[in-house]
């Protein structure tokens, strides 16, 4: 449970720490008598300290919508991993005894922002460092650089003192950095900002950074970070977070029973997941049955929401203020989530999100009141919600869902088009994965089968897996291998390119996965991993100076695991098994439908 604390107390204690120390940074910077410079000092951080706890040590969310609550009401804290460190329960003081930068990885829904304000929370506790909580997806309407950026926010939180004092204050390492949503930002601005944060460490290198992101191809190549991994839910904590949640309380006693009783087994991909366990609670008072895929689950929480069936407040149906019929509100919403995806918005103004549903009307042809539909989202079916001045997702991955359904329900040059513009994002969103559940058909054949036989095409590859074919492959993914702190690192090349690979050999069913993926490591890379730990030193490949010969080239072609030949060998099953399938399904069509009657 987050351990309630008092603010004002917090920073009295922090400031009678740190008094003397602040006051020599702000020789020459601030004027007046010591005591006039501590109490000038003191009232700033105060100021500072109680906004940034007013705004993030609350939060409003899909169960509590119409004020923000404390994050103890319904935070259950979650584990995190790296490697073989393993903390059972998230706290500050834990993560910085394993290192000072600290990346959090996660998921859709996996509870990475909820965490982070946690952990800021938790911060205040620890009296190190004063706590600085950065929204990184608002680095997308500004321009400005993240260095910048903490100064903006310094100010707008009430530290409105010299750039100078700050600057120093920061060398000194008087700051916790919290920076929320990297896999949030624009891809084309994230690439900078990732150089922005290592620099950020390496100018401050006392202070501490904890960042939070969904997986991230480059997020490697932050060097001085540990990357800790969000750990699942056990049954233990979803037993805990359901009987947190604001339900109908005989709904939650049916649900926490059934899940004793097999349920969280059965469904641990849906149900340890913070965000569609505690969205399951709702559809479980609409429907006992549980989905096996995600578009089945969202399709469910849809009709759930718009039926309103209510299992937070016990059955009831909640007035909507437009006429619309569900299947009229689900195209709407359609468009809304993928002309706001498309722009990657996932924070509106209330005028941004009015011009959106304007433009959703216009395209739909559908005749309703923008204003009222909006009203509707937030209040009704609950898709949005509106906290301060702005109005968010309940969560991206309703905008994420809604998306792919626009695409599925599109044209087919349309649904071309959008999936190639969208390939970049396959790693970040569940849009690619969304779509593959509800038009399986159109997307292995059309999008998965051209692109292998592009790919095979490039790499000379027709029947047999050759080392030749693999360093054409090879140079394609990747620029290097790295031996890196007794971990082996392949830098991506092609980023689109890699993100359909790995999505093709991880969601095409009965495409056989091959052996390399599972096999021990050789002698030669074991022998490399403990050389780049014992050593400190990286040992670097660069695969344009790779030849067919260099006993390297074949150790990473037989024994690389996710940087083998392996992935040639999925690729090429995953082939054939689409070629089949739809051989067999022009059969049976023809068979049923054309073939003319004898």
């Amino acid at each position: 449970m987050t351990e309630e604390i008092d603010p004002n107390k917090i920073i009295a204690e922090f400031l009678n720490l740190k008094v003397n120390d602040l006051t020599k940074i702000s020789e020459n910077l601030i004027q007046g008598t010591k005591e006039k410079i501590q109490l000038t000092l003191k009232t700033g951080y105060k100021k500072f300290l109680d906004e940034s706890f007013s705004r993030y040590g609350k939060s409003k969310t899909f169960f509590y919508r119409d004020s923000n609550v404390n994050l103890n009401t319904f935070y259950v804290p979650l584990g995190l991993k790296c490697n073989d460190v393993l903390i059972k329960s998230a706290n500050i003081k834990a993560l910085l005894d394993a290192n000072k930068n600290i990346i959090i990885a996660g998921t859709g829904g996996a509870g990475k922002s909820i965490m982070l304000k946690h952990l800021f929370v938790n911060s205040f506790s620890a009296k190190k460092q004063i706590p600085v909580f950065i929204e990184l997806r608002d680095l997308n309407s500004k321009d400005l650089t993240l260095k910048d950026f903490i100064n903006h926010t310094f100010n707008t939180f009430g530290l409105d003192f010299d750039k100078t004092f700050l600057n120093k204050s920061m060398k000194k390492g008087h700051y916790i950095f919290f920076l929320d949503g990297l896999d949030e930002v624009f891809p084309e601005k994230r690439k900078y900002l990732l150089k922005e944060v290592d620099d950020l460490t390496k100018g401050y290198s006392n202070c501490s950074i904890i960042l939070s992101t969904r997986p991230d191809l480059n997020i490697s190549e932050l060097t001085t970070f540990s990357i800790f991994n969000i750990e699942p839910l056990s049954l233990e904590k979803s037993i805990n977070l359901i009987k947190k949640l604001p339900a109908d309380k005989i709904i939650k006693e049916k649900f926490i029973s059934d899940l004793k009783n097999n349920l969280f087994e059965k469904h641990k991909s849906f149900l340890s997941n913070p965000l569609l366990l505690s969205i399951m609670l709702i559809t479980y008072g609409y429907s006992a049955d549980i989905p096996n895929k995600l578009s089945v689950f969202y399709n469910q929480a849809f009709e759930a929401l718009f039926q309103r069936h209510d299992a937070l407040k016990g059955a009831f149906n909640r007035k909507r203020e437009t006429e619309l019929d569900i299947q009229e509100f689900s195209k709407i919403l359609s468009i809304f989530c993928v002309l706001t995806y498309e722009q990657r918005k996932f924070k509106l103004t209330r005028i941004e999100a009015l011009e959106f549903i304007d433009q959703a009307k216009e395209l739909s042809c559908y005749d309703f009141n923008s204003s009222s539909y909006l009203t509707d989202l937030l209040q009704s079916v609950c898709l949005l919600v509106e906290d301060g001045l702005f109005i968010y997702f309940t969560h991206r991955s309703f905008q994420e869902y809604f998306t792919a359904k626009f695409i599925v329900e599109s044209q087919t040059e349309t649904k071309k088009t959008l999936l190639k513009k969208y390939q970049s994002n396959i790693r970040e969103d569940n849009v690619y994965k969304l779509v593959h559940e509800l038009d399986p058909d159109f997307m292995e054949f059309e999008i998965i089968i051209p692109f292998i036989n592009d790919l095979f095409e490039k790499i000379k590859l027709n029947k047999n897996i050759g080392i030749s074919h693999y360093l054409r492959f090879v140079r394609i993914m990747w620029e290097k291998f790295e031996f890196r702190n007794g971990i082996l690192f392949g830098t991506v090349k092609n980023g689109i390119i890699n993100e359909m690979v790995y999505f093709i050999i991880l969601n095409i069913k009965n495409g056989k996965k091959s052996k390399y993926f599972i096999s021990d490591d050789s002698e030669w890379i074991n022998k490399h991993k403990k050389n780049s730990v014992d050593s400190g030193k990286s040992k670097i490949y660069l695969t344009a100076d790779l030849k067919t010969t260099d006993i390297a080239t074949k150790e990473f072609y037989n024994n690389a695991r996710f940087f083998s030949k392996g992935i040639l060998e999925s690729l090429n099953h995953a082939k054939k098994t689409i070629e089949l399938r739809k051989e067999n399904h022009s059969s049976k069509l023809f068979d049923l439908l054309l073939k003319e009657k004898a």
